[in-house]
C-alpha cells in the first residue's frame, strides 16, 4: 500500500461531504459560519436522503447515532445494516463507506481527534482499554429506548457546549464523549457481542483481523489458513458457515475497497496503483477489478471522483 497517501482529516472530510450540510442548522455546528473551523472535534446533522459516500479512510474517530432511516455502513471489510437508534464509532484508519437505503435520513455525526479526547482525560489505563476495545468490536450497537434517550441528551448537551462555548466547554465536551463510548461499550455487552465466541467465530474473526493486516500482500486462502495454522479447507468451510461468503470474496472485497480508495483520493495512475497494491500488471489489475466493480479502475476513477465547483461539491 502506498505510505505516502496521508489519512483524511477531519477538515478535508467535512470539505468532500459539504454538499450534506445545511446553513444555520438547529443542530450542531454550521459548517458555512465564518468562525466554523473544521478539527479537533466536530458534530454535524446530516439529515439528507438518500446519500452516498466513497471509500474513505481517516485520521480521527467518527461517532455515529442514527436517529431516522436506515443506511448501509462498510468499515474496511465489515458492512453492516444501521438502522435507527443505532450507536457506532469508527476507528482512525479505517476505509469507511456508507449508502443510505431508504429515502428518510436523520444522523448526529460526530468527529473528533484522539488528541483532544486525551488532553486532560481520563488516565491512560482506563481511556486506552474503552477504545481498544470499540476497536476490536466495530460493531454498531442497536440501543434500547433507556439507552437511547441517554444518547439523545449526551448528543444535545455537546451540541449546547461546542455551539454557545461558555467557560470551560472542552473539559465538559471530553466529559460526555467518554460517557457516550461508556454507553456504547454497555450496549454492546448487553447484545452479547463481547461474550466468548464459538470456535469457528474466533477463526473467522481472526480471520478478518489478518486480511486487514495484510491484504495488501497475502491474497491466498492457503496463505491465511498457514498464518492461522489450520488446513486451507477447515478455513473455507468455517468462514462460509459463520459469515456466508467465500473466504477469498473477503480478501478480494478488501482489496477492491482499497483500490476504490486510492482510485478517488490519490493522484497514482492506474499503473502505480496496480504495482502498490502487488499486482503482477496492470491489465491483471485492471481485470480484476472490473470483474467485481463491472466497469475499468479508469472509468471508476471518472465516475467516482469529486470536483470543486464554486465552492460546492458536484458528484459525477
Amino acid at each position: 500500500m502506498p505510505k505516502t497517501l496521508p489519512l483524511h482529516t477531519i477538515e478535508q472530510t467535512v470539505n468532500t461531504y459539504k454538499y450534506l450540510f445545511k446553513p444555520e442548522p438547529t443542530f450542531g455546528m454550521d459548517f458555512f459560519a465564518p468562525d466554523f473551523v473544521p478539527k479537533e472535534i466536530v458534530l454535524l446533522l446530516d439529515d439528507k436522503a438518500p446519500s452516498h459516500g466513497i471509500p474513505l479512510r481517516f485520521d480521527y474517530y467518527a461517532l455515529f447515532l442514527r436517529l431516522k432511516g436506515e443506511t448501509k455502513r462498510t468499515v474496511n471489510q465489515y458492512c453492516y445494516l444501521i438502522k435507527p437508534h443505532s450507536l457506532q464509532l469508527v476507528v482512525p484508519g479505517s476505509l469507511y463507506s456508507f449508502q443510505d437505503t431508504t429515502e428518510m435520513s436523520k444522523t448526529y455525526v460526530l468527529l473528533f481527534d484522539s488528541s483532544f479526547l486525551e488532553e486532560e482525560n481520563l488516565v491512560q489505563g482506563v481511556l486506552d482499554p474503552l477504545l481498544e476495545f470499540h476497536r476490536k468490536q466495530p460493531q454498531d450497537a442497536e440501543l434500547d429506548a433507556s439507552q437511547y434517550v441517554q444518547a439523545l441528551s449526551l448528543y444535545e448537551q455537546l451540541s449546547d457546549e461546542l455551539r454557545n462555548k461558555k467557560e470551560g466547554y472542552r473539559s465538559v465536551a471530553k466529559m460526555l464523549i467518554n460517557q457516550l463510548l461508556f454507553l456504547l461499550q454497555r450496549a454492546k455487552l448487553t447484545f452479547g457481542l463481547h461474550e466468548a465466541r464459538t470456535r469457528s467465530e474466533q477463526i473467522s474473526a481472526d480471520f478478518l483481523l489478518l486480511i486487514e493486516e495484510n491484504f495488501c500482500r497475502v491474497r491466498s486462502v492457503k496463505a491465511y489458513a498457514e498464518l492461522l495454522d489450520i488446513t486451507p479447507k477447515h478455513l473455507g468451510e468455517t468462514v462460509h458457515a459463520t459469515l456466508n461468503r467465500p473466504a477469498l470474496f473477503c480478501i478480494h472485497n478488501r482489496i477492491v475497497k482499497e483500490i476504490q480508495y486510492l482510485l478517488c483520493f490519490s493522484d497514482l495512475s492506474i499503473k502505480q496503483i496496480a504495482y502498490a497494491l502487488n499486482f503482477e500488471t496492470p491489465s491483471q489489475f485492471g481485470r480484476f477489478f472490473k470483474r467485481y466493480e463491472g466497469i475499468s479502475p479508469k472509468a471508476y476513477r471518472l465516475k467516482k471522483r469529486f470536483f470543486r465547483q464554486n465552492d460546492d461539491i458536484v458528484q459525477h
